[in-house]
């Protein structure tokens, strides 16, 4: 099983390179950090920086247009979606053999047809906004 967190279009450098902390820290099944449609400091800044973390740790990191580009590229058997106006309250994610856990990565988040891309979802249990990186590390908890 490969999981791929992507961040969907960051213009924060924190809150790319706190993702890319998530996903490199993570171990398995997290592979890595795709970046879709990243715009500007987190463009310029931040993809550079997560670029030579990523090299270093020896983690795929690739930075795609956008989020079709990156299910066409990989071809995922599951996709989801974080999202807490959007998503179903789950326990657990159904992994499939390549999955992406898309995150908004700026505020406020997943539109509506982004979140559509996938499988909207949102950690069960939690009671207010907890932000993107919170569920998504709750989410990936769950994959364990």
């Amino acid at each position: 099983m490969k999981t791929f967190l992507v961040a969907h279009a960051p213009t924060s450098v924190q809150r790319l390179e706190d993702l890319a902390k998530l996903a490199f820290g993570f171990g398995d099944p997290v592979k890595g950090l795709i970046v879709t449609k990243p715009s500007g400091a987190a463009a310029q800044i931040g993809v550079p920086e997560v670029a030579k973390e990523a090299y270093k740790l020896n983690k795929v990191f690739l930075v795609l247009p956008d989020i079709d580009d990156a299910i066409e590229l990989f071809e995922p058997d599951a996709v989801f979606t974080v999202s807490r106006e959007y998503g179903e309250k789950v326990k657990a994610l159904e992994p499939g053999e390549v999955t992406f856990l898309i995150v908004g990565a700026s505020e406020p988040g997943l539109s509506k047809l982004e979140a559509s891309k996938g499988r909207p979802v949102y950690p069960e249990g939690v009671e207010g906004e907890i932000g993107p990186i919170a569920a998504a590390a709750v989410l990936l908890a769950g994959l364990r």
